[in-house]
């Protein structure tokens, strides 16, 4: 570089000082630039559907030098997902009545698609999605696990959600419901009734292993799930503040245009619950 070579053969220590100082400045402030348009463009790649890896193979630079050079915005958010790990989202299934093959809910693939933007949002790479079949078995002890599947489909599920003091599904002769176990009060999906709306159950739950904890999500039917996802996607910062990264529990409504049948609201039917606390948020108004 030229101007580096004119500072290079300046002969007075002083003036070799002055000018690299100088320099120095433009320089820093050129970095500066180049690292924000940078940031920026794998910031608009990745809400494009790209993940790191692929702008990295893409642009012919390494995923570690990327990472390293702070080019992704790692939200403190993450951490209701995950502590760095890749998310793995595992989503239940149902049989399809003439082949007999498990297929996905379409509720459940929007749900996957929300969580996954919501993910990459804070900076998390959304690794792989797993399809939970007959009997229901699933690994609980990882980090990033995110997980959509209703009790009715996985007995270790309903096991698991067992252990949570304040909220809970429960299935009687009309059928599934969820339940405040503080206070009695008993929610059943207006779906049931006609009404195009469903109940979910959102938390955040302890790993078996109790080396970290797990996302779950789950309507009384499979729209509720999606209405989940939509609720965290949306309030995912202001979740953050009330509970960090710690055990917590709550039910969204959401419903859904009858025409379209599109989400169109996804709202708190009742408190955010952490153990040891009082409510952290209260129904909207």
């Amino acid at each position: 570089m030229h101007e580096l070579r004119k500072i290079k053969e300046t002969a007075d220590p002083l003036e070799r000082v002055r000018l690299a100082t100088e320099a120095l400045a433009e320089y820093q402030e050129a970095i500066s630039d180049l690292g924000r348009i940078r940031r920026d463009a794998v910031e608009y790649l990745r809400s494009q559907g790209m993940t790191l890896t692929e702008i990295a193979d893409r642009a012919g630079v390494s995923r570690a030098r990327l990472s390293q050079l702070g080019t992704t915005r790692r939200a403190v958010e993450r951490a209701l997902f995950s502590e760095g790990a890749p998310i793995t989202i595992a989503v239940d299934t149902k049989q399809e009545s003439e082949s007999g093959r498990p297929v996905v809910h379409q509720e459940h693939t929007a749900a996957i698609e929300i969580i996954t933007r919501t993910a990459r949002k804070v900076g998390l790479e959304a690794g792989s999605v797993e399809y939970i079949t007959p009997p229901g078995i699933i690994d609980l002890n990882r980090d990033g696990l995110v997980v959509v599947c209703g009790p009715r489909r996985s007995p270790l599920i309903a096991q698991v959600l067992a252990a949570d003091e304040r909220y809970g599904f429960e299935k009687d002769e009309q059928g599934w419901l969820l339940v405040d176990k503080a206070t009695g009060r008993e929610y059943r999906s207006p779906e049931d009734s006609g009404k195009p709306g469903d109940y979910a159950y959102l938390g955040r739950l302890p790993r078996p292993d109790g080396r970290g904890h797990w996302l779950y999500m789950a309507g009384i039917h499979a729209p509720g799930g999606q209405g989940a996802a939509m609720y965290l996607e949306r309030e995912l910062a202001d979740l953050y503040r009330n509970v960090r990264a710690g055990r917590w529990s709550c039910l969204i409504e959401c419903e859904w245009d009858p025409e379209s049948l599109g989400l169109v609201r996804a709202e708190l039917l009742a408190p955010i619950h952490q153990p040891g606390r009082s409510s952290a948020r209260q129904r909207r108004k």
